[in-house]
């Protein structure tokens, strides 16, 4: 059979039907091995289980199937703490019904799933396979178009009280992200876009968990120079009521961290820190962007109207897209600040929403 008509009609058939095709004869194996390869192994899902993980290390040691990876998707949905925030609230709505029975119940489910969750966190933090496995992934490969997070979120209808399911969930919800940055600097991996998927998009990475990347720090400098698009949302629930504090003289981690990627094109950062307010004003000191071609910026604190356009001042004449949604400019001289970018850059696309000042008005425009 001529080769087109053999792509023509596989392109339609699922993995369980193209693998009956393949074996129906030597000649349409041949025929159809490329064909299979790029529909089935270019893109691939691993869950942040040891079988997901070792499923993916025999895929890409494959001679013929392996190298065809392109497009890792990394299903990072912290299903631990989801399960035990909803045992939780059914523990509450049993103890208000006042039924004791299905409180039994739910009590019991919730001490089995607090003791797995215990013991997969200690083998992850006492083997450290998963860094393993995927350093040995990107060994293998050596380049990849894109690593993408997903993270699902939960029913609307257990969402009451989210800051404390953010700040309880936020260890599990980071190590996917964590790990992967650790396994690229270990691997050397070049990889062109880091993102999170646009329909699983519930989820963040804690500044605090982003930390213990300090001792590979020095690796990303040459690394990530192929890095054109980041999309990243960091949360920082941690308090000075707690006794944390940012270490004087130095700029935050995450902002050194985020100075390693000189050659971004696009950058999409969401960012809430309970603990530090001049995220953005370090970002304007510390990282230069001067191919940034589209910029979005979510949930900042704005300190000045300089630091805004001394951040993005750097990509002037590249910069064509900037987005601004639900930041807080602490002097609220909004007006000044969009006369400044009109006149310093030459961008194509504006949209801002949600903006408001530190006393929490609203800017119309």
């Amino acid at each position: 059979l001529p080769t087109e008509l053999i792509e023509h009609v596989t392109n339609h058939l699922d993995v369980d039907s193209f693998r009956s095709f393949r074996l129906a004869s030597r000649s349409l194996n041949e025929q159809s091995r490329y064909q299979f390869r790029q529909r089935f192994f270019r893109t691939r899902t691993v869950a942040w289980t040891s079988d997901s993980l070792d499923r993916l290390m025999r895929i890409t040691a494959d001679s013929y199937f392996g190298r065809s990876l392109q497009d890792l998707v990394v299903d990072a949905t912290p299903r631990f703490a989801i399960r035990l925030w909803e045992l939780e609230k059914g523990i509450i709505e049993a103890d208000l019904q006042q039924d004791q029975g299905r409180r039994d119940d739910a009590q019991g489910l919730y001490s089995e799933v607090e003791a797995r969750f215990e013991q997969a966190t200690r083998f992850w933090n006492e083997t450290r396979h998963d860094r393993k496995a995927l350093t040995s992934v990107f060994e293998h490969l050596g380049r990849l178009q894109s690593i993408v997070f997903a993270y699902d979120g939960m029913k609307k209808n257990f969402l009451l009280f989210g800051r404390r399911y953010c700040e309880s969930s936020q260890n599990e919800m980071s190590r996917p992200f964590v790990t992967t940055m650790a396994a690229i600097a270990m691997s050397k991996l070049i990889v062109q876009t880091i993102t999170i998927d646009s329909r699983r998009r519930y989820g963040a990475v804690s500044t605090g968990r982003l930390e213990s990347l300090a001792p590979l720090l020095g690796r990303f400098d040459e690394i990530f120079l192929g890095l054109k698009v980041l999309k990243i949302n960091i949360r920082d629930w941690r308090s000075p009521d707690d006794g944390f504090e940012m270490p004087t003289g130095k700029a935050s981690f995450l902002v050194r961290f985020l100075s390693k990627l000189r050659n971004l094109e696009t950058l999409d950062l969401s960012c809430f820190s309970s603990l530090e307010e001049n995220i953005l004003t370090e970002l304007a000191q510390h990282c230069k962007y001067p191919r940034l071609v589209t910029c979005r910026l979510h949930l900042f604190k704005v300190p000045d109207t300089d630091d805004l356009l001394q951040f993005l001042k750097p990509a002037h004449g590249w910069l064509k897209s900037l987005t601004l949604s639900q930041c807080i400019l602490r002097n609220g001289a909004w007006r000044q600040v969009m006369i400044d970018m009109a006149t310093e850059l030459r961008l194509e696309h504006v949209e801002l929403s949600d903006l408001f000042t530190r006393t929490g008005a609203r800017v119309g425009f």
